[in-house]
């Protein structure tokens, strides 16, 4: 009943490489943008919190699909410029994830903000410098949890990445049902994927934050 998966391994393969590629980009560049959103949002002027809140509200308020297509067939329509499909996934997946992880970022930094650069400020170092050097690093060590939970949600919403025709894993589930006609097997062997691949990397991050959680963050937290 099996007898599709060395059969279709490369398909697979393809599909899974794909997945984890775009999850893991759009993951770094979530927490990359995502940091300096939360920045902007605690130091910023009115104007800037107010396109900070309509950015965050877009991506987090509309499905992925949407967006997706958005960028992949509306903005070149109207600008006369392809775009590829490539590049449209990385970049939205990158842009979806920050507006998660603008609110992360900023629920760490707060945790710890107002104490820490004090601290900071008394030994000389400028609010920058602080920022940088004290607060950030120990923002990045509360948000692991977080940050594992955004990198599982991502990985499921890759699924939508059929829709702008990339061969993802669903796509090769899809394709491998569709030639073998063969479906339940097919889903039974492509969730056992995507089951492992977030499994496995969860328990990774839980040993992670066990070696780098600051101590005494749980009780600072509740």
């Amino acid at each position: 009943m099996f007898e599709f998966v060395s059969q279709f391994a490369p398909w697979i393969l393809q599909g899974l490489l794909l997945t984890v590629e775009i999850t893991l980009f759009g993951v770094f560049l979530g927490l990359g943008i995502g940091t300096l959103l939360a920045i902007g949002d605690i130091y910023g002027n009115k104007v800037a919190k107010g396109v900070i809140a309509v950015y965050v509200e877009f991506f987090r308020g509309s499905p992925i699909f949407v967006q997706l297509f958005l960028a992949q067939y509306t903005v070149p329509t109207i600008t006369h410029i392809p775009i590829d499909p490539y590049l449209t996934a990385f970049l939205v997946f990158g842009l979806n994830s920050a507006g998660y992880q603008k609110g992360y970022v900023k629920g760490a930094i707060e945790t710890i903000f107002e104490d820490q650069m004090d601290a900071g400020l008394s030994t000389g170092m400028s609010r920058a410098q602080t920022l940088r050097h004290v607060i950030l690093p120990q923002a990045f060590r509360i948000v692991i949890p977080s940050w594992t939970n955004e990198f599982c949600s991502l990985t499921k919403s890759t699924a939508a990445l059929a829709y702008v025709g990339l061969f993802d894993l669903v796509s090769a589930g899809k394709s491998i049902a569709h030639i073998t006609y063969v479906v339940l097997p097919v889903w039974l062997v492509i969730g056992a994927i995507y089951l492992a691949w977030i499994t496995g990397f969860t328990k990774l991050m839980d040993i992670i934050y066990e070696k780098k959680k600051i101590p005494g963050i749980d009780l600072l937290m509740q």
